[in-house]
């Protein structure tokens, strides 16, 4: 009896060591702040690193962008990454892809050269690398399938590149089952073989509900014209208190009049204003 439960104990003990090694795992990195990681996809330039950098300083929280395929990770310790935004890294611990999280075990300094000419976690490190040759007619199907997804308010920025045959998604909701339908509309485009689904679930405190529900509110009161019943030109995203400002607007007026607002909003932290000011175009003369 006691040697039968003894190597039960062996078993379950190894067993266990088995499934924890399976969880670990060890890759390069880059450590970005979650606003740029999810708005400047793309190779790491060093417009890029200064985006990263400013906009930590600011508030913005620390991620991990894998080297590989562009997929970002939130992580339990950001203390581990602060000293290190705007770097490469090869970091442990356990990824959880489907969620975007990992609960780092370490993160270490490495250098570019250090990484081998051909490893697949150069291809961020090499502007002239990192191309699409994927049709137009792919990019078009895909922006036409998101566009579809039914319960997109202005609190939720859903956007996408595409690179060869796969589709990397991007932005934030506050519904979880938009995170799962982009991926799933993005994947059912025919010539579309991969999705790396990088569209972060925002938190439904109290506090960043309220904040959503002021900022519109307090927009919608003196930019009234980008404003309609069921949505608006501009995109509204709270993430734990800081307010991103998404959209395009007609003047720097009305950009400006919009980051005065925001900032006037009790219980927010910092406003990152990133409207583009795009006048519209000039009605051509009939004739």
């Amino acid at each position: 009896m006691r040697r039968t439960l003894s190597l039960m104990c062996i078993v379950l003990l190894v067993s266990g060591i088995s499934i924890r090694a399976e969880d670990v795992t060890t890759f390069h990195a880059y450590v970005d702040s979650d606003l740029c990681a999810r708005l400047m996809l793309g190779p790491i330039t060093q417009s890029r690193v200064e985006c990263s950098q400013k906009t930590y300083k600011d508030g913005s929280n620390a991620v991990l962008v894998r080297l590989t395929d562009n997929t970002v990770f939130s992580v339990n310790k950001e203390k581990l990454l602060k000293e290190r935004v705007g770097q490469l890294a090869t970091v442990t611990g356990q990824a959880k892809v489907k969620s975007g999280t990992m609960k780092l075990e370490s993160v270490m300094p490495e250098v570019e050269s250090n990484i081998p000419q051909g490893d697949p976690a150069r291809r961020l490190l090499d502007v002239r690398t990192y191309k699409t040759t994927a049709s137009a007619q792919i990019h078009e199907k895909v922006r036409h399938e998101l566009a579809m997804i039914p319960y997109i308010t202005e609190f939720d920025f859903i956007s996408f590149t595409l690179v060869d045959d796969t589709v990397i998604l991007t932005g934030w909701t506050v519904r979880a089952t938009n995170r799962g339908d982009a991926a799933y509309r993005a994947k059912s485009v025919p010539g579309v073989r991969a999705v790396i689904n990088n569209i972060e679930e925002l938190p439904l405190g109290s506090s960043d509900m309220a904040i959503r529900a002021d900022v519109r509110t307090r927009l919608q009161r003196v930019l009234s014209t980008y404003f309609w019943s069921n949505g608006s030109d501009i995109k509204i995203i709270v993430r734990n208190g800081n307010i991103i400002l998404l959209g395009n607007v007609r003047t720097q007026q009305d950009s400006d009049a919009a980051s005065i607002q925001a900032k006037s909003v009790p219980l927010s932290f910092h406003v990152f204003n990133l409207l583009r000011v795009a006048p519209d175009a000039p009605k051509k003369d009939k004739g």
